[in-house]
């Protein structure tokens, strides 16, 4: 017993939570969907009331005004009642509209404020993929609860008011009956009924919770759409890859994929679902129509014995079958309610993902000689990977030094980039700004001092401004020295609009593609503009011709300035102009030091690198 309170509670706190999200992304609809279902739940008693009345009034005294106000009053009652319900239902169908896209956008927001080593997560991507999957697939999670509350609120109140109107008409015998059968009896006969309608409720209600239990078991067996998003969302929406699907013939290999991977996983699911509820919810109407058929059975042999007016026989009968499909809603609402915790406790477990982005302490104070970033042995390794992909690592960047990272694929070199950016963070050891530790400053603050130009990097089909900027609002003169200084502003002024022109045609028709290049100068130029006290590049002139990688070397100095420079390359002549190399290796630094000390040593990684691209510079 305590136990099932225990769940109780939490399914209820579960709920409670489901509701204050709703109430915060879309005000009003929670209330409006309550009110609109309790005079949802009025509408049908009026008919059923003011019939009976005039049945009775016909039987009866035949009286022809009063029989007008009755049918006025049913007539009108019922059409101001209907017109209210339906202005809250158009009020209601725009609120859930607007939830719908908040909850993607509050989806987005999380997804966006994790830690950057959740989002390289596999199990956050397949947690984010079924909760959209049950929201818009099995119609389940945070979307479905407010459903679920006003069919909750519906059913309660209609079975409030049937249980009353029943009492009342079946109670109400008339004097001339008499005697102690059931049918007689008024007490003994509304005893029965309920406990035949227990009887079956509870019959109702344990196949719903079958169904509700296999459905979920159902999804929860099955693939998301993570198949789906990719090819349609990233692949296919990519200019670069139709190139590759022309050339390649990928046509038939994407649609098996999707049709074998995507699409067929989740019709299984839709099939599965529709299948239960034809065969659980199929039997909750054969209960249904049972106990309105014995209802009507007893109902109609009172009326035969005299014990009820013709007008009661109408309202008790319509009154019970309305409570038998209230009561019988009531308790597969209850249920799926319950049910869908499952999915809000998927829901949950993703906004609740743990963060180490903080606000945390001040940075530190700017020393005379600058910043002095520093790793202590350093160790890092990536979910679901056994090996690390940095190990042990020490060394120290200093403000006005310029250092170069080199290695073949693999050895950690990106990974390093992104644990000194505090985009992930260490398993072991720590690393230090000018003697703290960076888990302990504030977040912004501490990324606030890094330009970086990644390897992957990405530009928004937006305006030239926004995308230098990363943002609505920018100076113009500072925008324009960037792209400069990066080797593409002639380019940028000899465009229609200038810094106004959207680059790629994803957002606007007459947007303008540019090269692998003219992008890469593009992030160079983003890079620049932020002008933060340390600079990172990542394979910065991979996409470049050598005349334009030449022009970006030749103006390194004028770049970097009095600014810390990470250089990270594959291509060994670009790193001559730094002051210290380091050689990864495996995770590791097997070397340190400037281009010509490295290659004295000709068993080192170093000169074995060299060498190897040395011959074709030769």
């Amino acid at each position: 017993m305590t136990r099932n309170m225990h769940k109780t509670m939490t399914d209820l706190r579960m709920i409670k939570r489901a509701c204050g999200i709703i109430r915060e992304l879309s005000p009003g609809l929670l209330g409006f969907s309550i009110t609109k279902a309790i005079i949802d739940a009025f509408i049908p008693y009026i008919a059923i009331f003011m019939s009976a009345l005039i049945i009775d009034e016909l039987v009866g005294n035949k009286d022809f005004e009063l029989l007008m106000i009755y049918a006025f009053a049913a007539a009108g009652g019922t059409l101001m009642i209907s017109i209210t319900a339906e202005l809250f239902s158009k009020r209601i169908n725009v609120l859930s509209a607007m939830f719908e896209v908040r909850v993607k956008n509050y989806l987005n927001q999380v997804r966006l404020s994790m830690d950057f080593t959740m989002l390289e997560d596999p199990k956050y991507m397949e947690l984010h993929a079924r909760i959209i999957g049950t929201m818009f697939m099995v119609n389940g999670g945070i979307t479905s609860v407010v459903g679920l509350l006003t069919k909750i609120f519906e059913n309660a109140v209609s079975v409030i008011i049937a249980v009353i109107i029943i009492q009342k008409s079946i109670t109400a015998s008339k004097s001339s009956a008499a005697g102690s059968s059931v049918i007689h009896n008024p007490i003994l006969f509304f005893l029965l009924l309920m406990a035949v309608i227990i009887v079956c409720i509870a019959i109702t209600v344990r196949n719903s919770k079958t169904a509700s239990k296999k459905e979920f078991g159902l999804f929860q067996n099955a693939s998301t759409n993570r198949y789906l998003d990719y090819y349609h969302y990233h692949y296919m929406e990519d200019d670069q890859a139709a190139k590759d699907i022309h050339i390649f013939d990928q046509r038939k290999l994407i649609i098996n994929e999707v049709l074998s991977k995507g699409r067929l996983p989740w019709m299984n699911i839709v099939n599965g679902r529709y299948s239960l509820m034809q065969r659980y919810f199929g039997a909750n109407a054969v209960i249904a129509v049972f106990i309105g058929g014995f209802a009507y059975v007893f109902v109609g042999l009172r009326a035969l014995a005299g014990s009820i007016s013709l007008g009661s026989v109408i309202t008790s009968y319509a009154s019970i079958i309305r409570l038998v499909s209230s009561v019988s809603d009531l308790s597969v609402s209850l249920t799926q309610i319950k049910s869908n915790n499952n999915y809000l406790n998927m829901f949950f477990e993703y906004i609740d993902t743990p963060s180490r982005q903080h606000d945390g302490k001040e940075l530190p104070e700017q020393r005379n000689d600058g910043w002095e970033l520093e790793f202590h042995e350093v160790s890092f390794r990536y979910p679901s990977c056994e090996t690390y992909a940095i190990h042990n690592l020490s060394m120290k960047i200093s403000s006005k030094s310029r250092i170069a990272i080199v290695g073949t694929n693999g050895s950690g070199k990106t990974t390093l980039i992104k644990l000194l950016c505090g985009l992930n963070q260490p398993d072991r050891g720590s690393i230090t700004l000018n003697g703290k530790d960076i888990n302990e400053l504030d977040y912004n603050a501490y990324t606030n001092l890094f330009s970086v130009v990644f390897q992957d990097f990405k530009l928004f089909a937006f305006p030239i401004g926004e995308n230098v900027s990363a943002s609505r609002d920018y100076e113009d003169e500072k925008v324009w020295h960037s792209l400069d200084v990066a080797g593409i502003g002639n380019k940028v002024r000899n465009l229609p609009l200038k810094l106004k022109q959207s680059i790629y045609k994803n957002v606007e028709l007459d947007g303008r593609d540019l090269s692998g290049g003219e992008e890469q100068k593009m992030a160079i130029a983003r890079a620049l503009y932020k002008d933060a006290p340390i600079m990172i590049f990542d394979e910065p002139t991979a996409a470049l011709d050598p005349v334009a990688e030449y022009e970006i070397y030749s103006k390194f100095n004028e770049i970097i300035g009095d600014k810390a420079a990470v250089f990270v390359s594959h291509r060994l002549s670009s790193c001559r102009f730094c002051d210290h190399i380091a050689v990864f290796h495996n995770g590791e630094i097997v070397q340190f030091g400037n281009h010509e000390e490295l290659l004295e040593d000709s068993e080192g990684k170093y000169y074995e690198l060299w060498s190897a691209q040395a011959q074709y510079y030769k």
